[in-house]
C-alpha cells in the first residue's frame, strides 16, 4: 500500500529548487554567451573602421598627410563615422582618432617619412576598448601597416 502514494511535498519541493537551479544556470550562461558575443562583434568592427579608416588614408599623397601632421594632434575622424559608409546604430558609439608624426623631415636629399597611428576607441559596460593600426607613409608610397592591438584602456 506504501508504494502506490504520490510524492510527499518535501520530494516535490526538492524537485523544484533542483529545477529552478538548472534553469537559473542556464540563463546565466546564456547572458554571457550574448555579452561575450556583443564584444566580439565590437572588436571585429572596430578593426573593420581602423582599417577602411587607413585604406582611405592611403588614397592621399603626401603632401596632404604633411598638413594632418601640422595640424594638432590627435586628429579626430568624427566626420568618417558620420558618413554614409559607416553611419549606423553600432558605429554610433566609436571615435576614430589619427596620430601623425613627421618622423624624417623632407630635405633635398632625404625623403620625408611620417607615422600613422589610428585609433578606435568605444566603451562596453563601461570599460574603454581600443583597437590601433600604425604605419609609416614615405613621400614614395605607403609601407606596411601592422596590428598594435587592443586593450582594455
Amino acid at each position: 500500500m506504501r508504494d502506490r502514494r504520490g510524492m510527499t511535498i518535501a520530494e516535490v519541493l526538492i524537485a523544484a529548487v533542483l529545477l529552478g537551479f538548472v534553469i537559473m544556470t542556464s540563463l546565466t550562461a546564456l547572458s554571457q554567451a550574448y555579452g561575450f558575443t556583443h564584444h566580439a562583434r565590437m572588436v571585429t568592427l572596430a578593426g573593420q573602421i581602423a582599417q577602411s579608416a587607413m585604406e582611405d588614408l592611403r588614397l592621399r599623397n603626401y603632401d596632404e598627410l604633411k598638413v594632418y601632421a601640422a595640424q594638432t594632434q590627435p586628429v579626430s575622424f568624427a566626420s568618417m563615422l558620420a558618413s554614409e559608409r559607416f553611419a549606423s546604430n553600432f558605429t554610433s558609439g566609436f571615435s576614430v582618432t589619427a596620430q601623425f608624426t613627421t618622423a624624417v623631415t623632407s630635405t633635398s636629399t632625404q625623403l620625408g617619412k611620417i607615422t600613422v597611428t589610428l585609433t578606435v576607441t568605444w566603451t562596453e559596460r563601461g570599460a574603454t576598448f581600443t583597437r590601433k593600426l600604425t604605419t609609416w607613409f614615405g613621400e614614395k608610397g605607403l609601407s606596411d601597416y601592422f596590428y598594435v592591438g587592443w586593450t582594455p584602456a
